[in-house]
């Protein structure tokens, strides 16, 4: 048995600031060999010397200046020095803009250097923020924006050695020296002061303790480098303590290490919810059965689809053309105009997206609409899962609110992503750990799942029997293959996806009997098992921003708190949809329904406000929230959007109130709401590219806003085309009478 074939050893950069003699020889190297253009000189008097402020996606290596006070030199002018820094990629050991990439669009390679691959990149950014000193950057003022930094020169090694020179064939050895040199990077190469250093990881960090060993009176005792993130590719060595130089304490836990447990418990966790909700559906239908028959006299129950309640719909026969449907008509209009403008002008041109704030409204638009949303996931689980069927007459809406909303934030995602045409590489990689990929794929099948849920309501309209007889049929079958594809692109363990098959495949057939008589318990088991995952994982999306996002909202717990938040918000929302069906058409209340999906919100919100709590006072989150701007969100997002309705919505003679139960569902997924908003804006701490000397303010611009109003609108107007076209409402709704 052959030994494995040894690693590659780590190509590392050390840089000794006691050296740098701010000549930016480095800084124009690396401008020359990747074909960067200047910018534009700004006259920045805080800067000193320094220019530009940044880095950016025409500078991937800059210069930075620092007038130090000498230790124990007073205040006086001439005890002041400058000192002069390299600032560029570090090249981590374990790369968080890698465990970021959906696309392996940014990789580490074996020998150190993490290296863009534009080919492959979607433009999504995730990256941009992931890099805990903000090294990535995009091209904001190109079509196209691909994303640009330092990939320490990894492209010099393919570069072939000359044959001769001056018509001389050159040597082994001169061959060698030549390959030797090319494969250094540039800046390394044009540093004319000895401060940069090129070799092995192993050998730079016995040069740099040797040097600290040797003059402990000229270096602070720490390397900067050698722990933080996990480790880099990239040392530094200092005179004076790096948080001086603008250095940030990163710790020394890589950041992908704070996502991996929650991303590689997605495939299991997936087989383990299919069962439990198998389980669950088969003990609650025995025990709905039973219930009926000892009603009925039979002792036995009978069959179960005897006693279903399933009442009578009919389509709203109200006008189309209303002012309302008018104005949501122009809002659509607006949004497609900002729409096609969005291309024509460029992500930098129709935005006031940068590299500070490379996510903004419309990120917020797509978490917040998928929390609200999940109310099509959660009521399909209660009404066949749990077997609530009297709760039945508001599956149809829900379903159909959750497909329209899901489909508008890929329209969202369309608009916001800079290179959307790559998409299909979504398909074709296969990256370690990202919560992006598994959103992307998660979200892209629950679409699929949700139109198979609302297929039946147009099949049922036009009367199209073999279509449904196919669908009764089949898609049991397509859960089981659709749920199995998913765990084999997340794991790529063909035993994972043999599993899931069997679990997936073994409930299709045990219930089969129950689909052919139309009841979809394996789409609502789907619908529940993607939602769990894909809802949890957009909590995933910031374990990456452990330094950015206030410590009042990040946590560890942030992908539990993000599913169990989602059911909240989801049935809050179906309380208010039924609040606006039934003053927009004049139609009765449910209210006894609304009253029963109003004790699942207040479950959902109290296990969620109970998880912040104990995690705010457990993890000391509260630290430095009450010294500053950010204790007004906090408030308002626990106690008028937890507090207040968890007691408005606590009894069932509450829930019956309509002014207290509307209130209640109101302010519930209006706490959830400035959740998401917090987590993706209000709470973030930014301070710009790297070295964060200047961070950029945000505010959408007018594109962002009227593409984000005219979804909402095109949702709300499509809705009420389908309930003008297709049995939506239930004809038992006029006999109520609340």
């Amino acid at each position: 048995m052959s030994a494995p074939a040894a690693l590659p050893a780590i190509k590392t950069t050390l840089i000794d600031v006691t050296k740098c003699i701010g000549c930016r020889a480095c800084q124009v190297a690396c401008k020359q060999w990747n074909e960067k253009d200047g910018e534009e000189t700004e006259l920045l008097g805080q800067l000193g010397f320094q220019n530009p402020a940044s880095l950016s996606a025409k500078t991937l290596t800059l210069i930075t200046a620092h007038e130090i006070e000498g230790e124990g030199q007073g205040e006086a002018s001439e005890d002041l020095a400058w000192v002069f820094t390299m600032r560029r990629c570090f090249h981590c050991l374990e790369p968080a803009c890698e465990s970021a990439c959906p696309t392996t669009a940014l990789e580490r390679q074996p020998d150190g250097p993490t290296t863009y691959d534009a080919d492959k990149c979607i433009g999504c950014r995730y990256c941009v923020w992931a890099c805990p000193w903000g090294v990535p950057t995009a091209q904001w003022d190109n079509l196209a924006p691909k994303i640009e930094k330092c990939t320490h020169c990894a492209d010099r090694s393919d570069q072939p050695a000359p044959l001769t020179r001056n018509g001389q064939a050159l040597t082994k050895e001169e061959t060698g020296s030549f390959l030797e040199t090319i494969l250094t990077p540039a800046c390394v190469k044009a540093c004319p002061a000895d401060c940069l250093r090129f070799g092995t990881r192993d050998d730079m960090l016995a040069e740099a303790h040797k040097r600290i060993g040797g003059n402990p009176e000229k270096y602070v005792d720490h390397i900067y480098g050698e722990h933080e993130a996990g480790g880099t590719s990239v040392l530094y060595l200092s005179a004076v303590p790096f948080e001086k130089l603008g250095f940030p304490n990163v710790g020394t836990k890589s950041y992908p290490a704070f996502s991996r447990t929650a991303l590689h418990a997605v495939p299991p966790a997936v087989m383990a919810v299919g069962a439990f909700l198998g389980m669950a559906y088969s003990v609650f239908r025995k025990r709905v059965a039973a219930v009926a028959g000892a009603a009925h006299g039979d002792g036995a129950g009978g069959a179960p689809e005897a006693h279903d309640h399933h009442p009578e719909f009919e389509s709203y026969a109200g006008a189309f053309w209303t002012p309302f449907n008018r104005l949501l008509a122009a809002l659509m209009a607006l949004g497609a105009i900002a729409f096609v403008w969005r291309f024509v002008a460029g992500l930098g041109g129709s935005t006031h997206l940068s590299d500070t704030y490379p996510w903004g409204l419309w990120i917020v638009f797509d978490l917040v609409w998928i929390a609200v949303a999940a109310g099509a996931f959660a009521m399909a689980g209660i009404i066949y899962v749990f077997q609530r069927k009297d709760l039945y007459a508001l599956g149809r809406r829900a379903v159909l609110m959750g497909f329209l909303s899901y489909s508008f934030v890929t329209v969202t995602l369309l608009a916001d992503l800079g290179l959307p045409w790559h998409f299909y590489q979504l398909g074709l990689q296969a990256p370690e750990q990202s919560a992006m990929f598994e959103v992307s794929w998660c979200v892209g099948l629950y679409v699929t799942i949700l139109l198979l849920e609302f297929l039946p309501i147009p099949l049922e309209r036009w009367g199209l029997t073999r279509a449904m007889d196919a669908w009764r049929n089949w898609s049991g079958v397509y859960v089981a293959l659709a749920v199995t594809l998913f765990v084999f692109m997340l794991s790529r363990n063909v035993v994972y996806a043999a599993v899931t098959l069997v679990i997936f495949g073994t409930l299709a057939f045990l219930f089969r009997e129950a689909g052919r008589r139309g009841e979809p318990i394996m789409l609502a088991i789907a619908a529940v098992t993607l939602s769990t995952m894909h809802q949890s994982s957009l909590g995933s999306l910031f374990l990456l921003m452990p330094d950015q996002l206030a410590r009042a909202w990040w946590s560890p717990m942030l992908p539990v708190g993000f599913f169990v938040s989602s059911i909240a918000a989801g049935t809050a929302l179906i309380i208010l949809m039924e609040f606006w069906i039934a003053k927009g058409w004049n139609r009765p209340l449910p209210l006894r329904q609304l009253g029963s999906v109003g004790q699942v919100t207040f479950w959902a919100l109290l296990v969620y406000l109970a998880m912040r709590v104990v995690d705010l006072a457990l993890g000391k989150r509260l630290m430095g929230v009450f010294g500053g701007g950010r204790v007004a969100l906090l408030v308002a997002e626990l106690v008028l959007g937890g507090l207040v309705p968890l007691v408005l919505l606590s009894t069932a003679a509450r829930r019956a109130k309509r002014n207290v139960l509307f209130w209640g569902a109101l302010l519930a997924m209006g706490g959830v709401v400035l959740n998401r908003i917090n987590v993706v804006i209000l709470a973030q701490q930014l301070k710009g590219p790297w070295p964060g000397f200047r961070a950029a303010s945000y505010f959408p611009s007018l594109t962002e806003w009227a593409i984000s109003v005219g979804l909402i609108a095109a949702t709300i107007f499509l809705f009420g085309l389908a309930a003008r076209h297709m049995p939506m409402l239930t004809k038992e709704e006029a006999s109520e009478g609340h």
